[in-house]
């Protein structure tokens, strides 16, 4: 990752305590990814199914039926929609960093609850609501807190350490999985559920010590706290250019307020505003759509209704390969940019999908499934570099500072309702004693790809390369998609731009801080 990093151009940019925060505060990431991953393993694993399933006689084996699935899998969803909404609520009020805090304290609740589950699988479902709403806030926070820390040029790379620790954590859940799912007692399922008793912990630790936000600290009025975190942040950047930025944060903040005033949740669907939201909105269930909640959640379960043997293995290796392809968006994300990743991966990952359907039932069945097989792994690399990454890079990036919470919980609620319905919907539609898709389900999801390339190019611009606050002049003066690169900023964001482009250049510093009427520090 740091290697990546450099790569970019981020050797300039980045500073220990910088990487530090971001990289902590990315480690609700790997929670979320435990949370959303070691399910799939649970449904396919003989031992769970005994101590929390139902017997069937006809067969002699204990199963968990399609309804109980569906229950479990699609109400801890609603869930995180309903943490998403928590931390609109809270996150602008009480700050980024006790934020974490109240997150913490409800996953180490939500998971206790789990791990007092013996036998009661209705008991074992209200433990996984109550995790993830910790969850849900969790996702909300993270990306905007690094977002409003992060210099503009390696914002996109820092903000998808969140990611690639969702990822990090599903890799260590599903290998937990693989190497105790063939126990023929509790400790089977137990394990990896204590296992998720880690990341909370350490985050409640953790937000003692962070600092918060700059831009949150600005939004509050309080510039010099902000200029201290700037100062720790930026360490080794010139006293008086830090000064300046923080300046230029205020000013910018006051510019907001006085065009907009006090802001509500209804500011979000208005003027420039609305289209804001709706981009945000539109990546978060896009990606839904296209099949990212059912990869996560049936995972094990697909693979073995497509004739895929040691499914936990491959499952593991799939998610290996998810977690290492995104590492690639660390070098691409801030050289390319968000627009021509999703671009890119929606073309492969609507392509692989549709191959997928296209093979499954169809002819033999070992041959099939290895066809299939090759499918998923390409549909997780490309979903990975670019959906997986630029969905909450661009979901954070997007609002403006006075509604960032705000539109960024509309997004994500949004998004996990979408992925609600997918996981109600998608055992009937897979399950042999309903529709009995099984892999067809591609099409459904491949068609979905197809919707989501046409409006990304429409709809998403590049994002990349501007401070935040020149994305507020972006948006304020209605520059369209295709336009966005090449538009010219004026304002305070130009401004704020230019300052760390000089910051490792000290007679450009010099005569920028002259242009703005600093005294310059000898």
């Amino acid at each position: 990752m740091l290697e990546a990093l450099a790569k970019t151009g981020a050797s300039t940019e980045i500073t220990k305590p910088l990487l530090l925060v971001c990289v902590y505060a990315s480690l609700g990431g790997i929670g979320f990814g435990m949370d959303y991953n070691y399910w799939s393993g649970f449904l396919g694993m003989a031992q769970f199914a005994k101590d929390f399933g139902v017997y069937n006689e006809v067969t002699d084996e204990w199963y968990i039926p399609s309804t109980w699935q569906s229950a479990a899998t699609g109400t801890p969803t609603a869930g995180l929609a309903l943490g998403a909404l928590v931390s609109g609520v809270i996150g602008n009020r009480i700050g980024r960093v006790k934020t974490f805090l109240v997150s913490a304290v409800i996953g180490v609740v939500g998971i206790l609850i789990q791990a007092c589950s013996f036998g009661s699988y209705w008991q074992f479902m209200v433990g996984r609501i109550v995790n993830a709403v910790s969850l849900g806030i969790v996702c909300n926070v993270v990306p905007a807190y690094q977002s409003e820390c992060a210099p503009f040029k390696i914002r996109g790379s820092l903000i998808n350490t969140y990611q690639f620790s969702l990822l990090v954590g599903g890799t260590l859940i599903q290998t937990a999985n693989w190497g105790l799912h063939e126990r023929t007692d509790q400790w089977a399922y137990r394990v990896v559920i204590l296992l998720q008793f880690i990341v909370p912990i350490v985050l409640l630790i953790g937000a003692f010590v962070l600092p918060e936000s700059p831009r949150w600290l600005v939004g509050k009025g309080r510039r010099d706290d902000a200029a201290k975190v700037l100062h720790l942040l930026r360490r080794g950047t010139p006293h008086d250019l830090i000064e300046q930025e923080a300046d230029l944060l205020y000013l910018s903040e006051q510019e907001q307020q006085a065009l907009h005033g006090s802001v509500s949740w209804l500011d979000c669907f208005k003027g420039p505003n609305l289209r804001r939201t709706a981009i945000a909105t539109g990546m978060q269930c896009m990606q839904q759509t296209q099949g990212s909640g059912f990869m996560s959640n049936y995972l094990v379960v697909f693979l073995q209704g497509i004739g895929i043997t040691n499914e936990y293995r491959t499952s593991v290796l799939m998610t290996f390969t998810n977690m290492m392809s995104c590492a690639f968006a660390f070098y691409f994300v801030d050289r390319l940019g968000r627009r021509p990743l999703v671009l890119a991966s929606t073309v492969v990952m609507g392509a692989s999908m549709f191959a997928i359907a296209g093979v499954t039932g169809y002819g033999d069945q070992q041959a099939n499934a290895s066809g299939a097989l090759a499918g998923l792994f390409l549909w997780q690399i490309f979903q990975a570099i670019g959906w997986s990454s630029c969905v909450w890079i661009i979901t954070a990036e997007v609002p403006t500072l006075q509604l960032r919470e705000k539109t960024i919980t509309i997004a994500s609620f949004s998004g996990f309702v979408v992925n609600v319905l997918v996981t109600y919907i998608s055992p009937f539609i897979q399950d042999t004693e309903y529709a009995g898709l099984e892999g067809r389900i591609g099409f459904i999801y491949g068609g979905f790809s197809v919707l989501a390339l046409v409006w990304a190019f429409f709809v998403v611009p590049e994002l990349k390369g501007r401070s935040l606050e020149e994305l507020d002049e972006l948006f304020e003066n209605r520059v369209s998609t295709l336009k966005f690169q090449r538009y010219e900023c004026q304002g305070y964001g130009s401004r704020l731009t230019m300052a760390e482009n000089v910051a490792h250049d000290e007679s450009a510093r010099k005569e920028f801080l002259k242009v703005e009427g600093v005294e310059v520090d000898v």
